[in-house]
């Protein structure tokens, strides 16, 4: 299978990495549970406008916020067994052109198992079988233009269940539910 899979917010913890930094900057703690919708201006921190987070995320002591993720747990192993396996890891992001260079170096850092990457807003035109991905917009994307393909919402506080798209929480479990349909 080729398994399209989205970065921020499944296989790298965005959230952990963009609020640690925010405190640091700017001292006000953000809890993981306090993000329950999509964006990142107010109410949660002191941008007034989506963009006004950007700029400030595109140069951070000299490196893009997407620089320096952690992973989330057993990402990378179980993206190797898919690998190992057999099957394509596709990488599909939508990451500001800014950030390119940075998520390039942090893929090869982390040892990330792909032989194909893609930037690109509109990420259901990169064909796969599955599709993993955590933003509700994308999912939506996923829904309206590829309904005959398996998508996996990968399960966070700021994305609602939806009807014809598997759930996942934790990446020991992906493997047995890719299995199962």
């Amino acid at each position: 299978m080729r398994i399209g899979v989205d970065l921020d917010g499944v296989v790298a913890n965005f959230t952990k990495g963009w609020t640690e930094l925010y405190e640091k900057e700017f001292g006000k703690k953000i809890l993981e549970e306090e993000i329950t919708e999509w964006g990142l201006s107010k109410p949660l921190t002191h941008f007034q406008e989506e963009i006004d987070f950007w700029k400030w995320a595109k140069d951070i002591d000299g490196s893009s916020i997407f620089r320096n993720l952690e992973l989330y747990e057993n990402a990378v192993d179980v993206l190797y067994e898919l690998s190992k396996n057999g099957h394509e890891v596709v990488i599909i992001s939508s990451k500001p052109w800014w950030s390119i260079h940075d998520t390039l170096m942090w893929l090869g850092e982390n040892k990330i198992p792909t032989k194909e990457i893609h930037f690109i807003e509109e990420k259901w035109k990169i064909d796969c079988d599955v599709y993993i991905d955590d933003a509700p917009y994308q999912l939506d994307n996923y829904i309206k233009n590829r309904k005959d393909k398996t998508i996996i919402r990968f399960v966070r506080l700021y994305n609602d269940p939806l009807e014809g798209v598997y759930d996942l929480e934790d990446w020991n479990d992906l493997i047995a539910l890719l299995n199962s349909i």
